[in-house]
């Protein structure tokens, strides 16, 4: 039980915490996201709540945690200290838990389930969130523009004063050890925001690198189920291209010297929606479709009303076979209401958009 009894006298606490919209909330929780999201701060800061001989934390990927130590001697454990709070953070399936009042869970499987467990999902910040942590600006545009360069991680807006591409090609690695896997992921990002089939990606690797479809897409499997890809589908057609998002839309530019700020104005649109837990898909005149809400999105940051209106009449007959009974055109300044026949069309500037109820 050595490993367990060191591990019990280690203290585990923040030295600054930044609140998040998630909290813990659950005697038996599963919290899941990707590598970096805030995961074990959130944890910390729940920690400080108790004595520390009230509970047990230990993270599964600290090297000096021998897995078959903690399987073979956990129960017997925290029965003999009455431990009333076990933390696991990356848990493994294999450890049977004991039972004890409560149990927090970590994992950046989002397919890991485990039986009575209520499960979260915490993912990096959102434009709220992020205000949150830059304490140093006021004006809401600035705080934008400091946002849609510095992205969501929270040790990157934290620590962005120095070499910002460095420290986000540093962090990438981290959450992704794989050399093939990496090259993959750099490739998507280079394709943010637009249409593609992993055929398409395949044709493009192989030339440059060994890899197989198989390997290719169980790849792909994996940056998804990771949350670091998201892989959106048109609307009523699954076998069309699909479209490609980042969990962070920063990551491009740290990864790429191709810079597209449309394309990574429409991911930043994509993740303010996505992390309220919307259905998203597109259509060949929408760029963002929520069939929940009768909702289409347009992405047009710096086009003024009277370019808006065309482009909506354009396709007037499309939005009312989809149904839309709203059209948001999200901005970067100009707000405007109007009507289209049957169709509210609301030009909004992104900082009203993402932080509205």
């Amino acid at each position: 039980m050595q490993d367990l009894e060191i591990l019990y006298e280690l203290e585990n606490k923040n030295i600054t915490f930044y609140d998040r919209k998630l909290q813990i909330s659950s005697k038996r929780l599963l919290i899941k996201g990707i590598k970096k999201s805030g995961k074990t701060h959130l944890i910390y800061d729940y920690l400080s709540n108790f004595k520390p001989e009230e509970y047990l934390y230990m993270d599964l990927l600290d090297e000096r945690v021998t897995l078959l130590h903690v399987k073979n001697d956990l129960d017997a454990f925290v029965k003999k200290n009455h431990i009333s709070l076990l933390v696991i953070e990356n848990y493994d399936p294999d450890i049977v838990l004991p039972d004890i009042p409560e149990i927090i869970l970590t994992s950046n499987k989002l397919n890991l389930h485990v039986e009575n467990f209520d499960e979260k999902i915490l993912y990096p910040l959102d434009f709220e969130e992020f205000i949150a942590f830059d304490r140093k600006h006021s004006n809401i545009e600035q705080l934008f523009n400091n946002y849609a360069n510095h992205g969501t991680f929270p040790q990157i807006v934290l620590n962005h004063e120095n070499n910002l591409h460095r420290n986000m090609q540093d962090l990438i690695h981290l959450i992704i050890d794989d050399r093939q896997k990496h090259i993959l992921f750099k490739k998507f990002c280079e394709l943010q925001s637009t249409k593609i089939s992993l055929f398409q990606i395949y044709n493009q690797l192989k030339s440059s690198i060994k890899i197989s479809k198989d390997k290719l897409y169980k790849s792909v499997e994996e940056l998804e189920n990771e949350s670091l890809l998201f892989l959106v589908q048109k609307y009523n057609s699954p076998n069309s291209n699909k479209k490609v998002f980042l969990i962070d839309f920063a990551i491009k530019n740290a990864m790429s010297f191709k810079k597209d700020f449309i394309k990574r104005f429409e991911n930043i649109l994509f993740l303010e929606l996505f992390k309220k837990n919307l259905e998203i898909f597109y259509t060949d005149f929408i760029d963002l479709y929520v069939p929940k809400l009768n909702l289409a999105i347009m992405c047009l940051p710096f086009s003024p009303q009277n370019v808006i209106e065309a482009k909506i009449k354009k396709n007037l007959s499309h939005f009312k076979e989809m149904d839309i009974s709203v059209i948001e055109v999200v901005s970067l300044g100009n707000e405007e209401e109007f009507m289209l026949e049957n169709l509210t069309c609301k030009i909004v500037p992104f900082w009203e958009w993402a932080l509205r109820e």
